[in-house]
């Protein structure tokens, strides 16, 4: 509550709150946990089926079940990375509610997907 404004007929008083933002939603730590490694033959095949649409400016969703704090968000593949981190990518995600810096989260390729426009 930020302040109390009294009524000088004696009505009831009204209180004034400040217009935020919604909290952050409480995560499940379980989601954190490590997950297996992919190994060369599925990382390979996971990077040939997303040749088909993993572009710069293509629009994306990171998947909900992500271990990424960015879970759920959407945005645009702002850059692709080298072949050392072949399977990530750099998102750009869109503002939510009151954001006012820029996020851009380092994602696996695994855990993001297209949207269809």
């Amino acid at each position: 509550m930020a302040s109390v404004q009294f009524d000088l007929f004696g009505a009831a008083p009204i209180e004034q709150f400040r217009r935020s933002g919604r909290p952050k939603p409480v995560v499940d730590r379980k989601r954190y946990r490590a997950r297996p490694f992919l190994t060369k033959d599925e990382q390979a095949a996971m990077l040939a089926t997303a040749a088909n649409w993993l572009h710069v400016r293509q629009r994306v969703r990171i998947s909900a079940d992500s271990p990424c704090e960015f879970a759920g968000r959407e945005g645009v593949v702002w850059r692709l990375c080298s072949p050392v981190f072949a399977d990530r990518v750099y998102v750009y995600l869109d503002s939510v509610g009151n954001e006012r810096s820029e996020k851009i989260a380092f994602a696996e390729v695994r855990d993001v997907e297209p949207i269809e426009q």
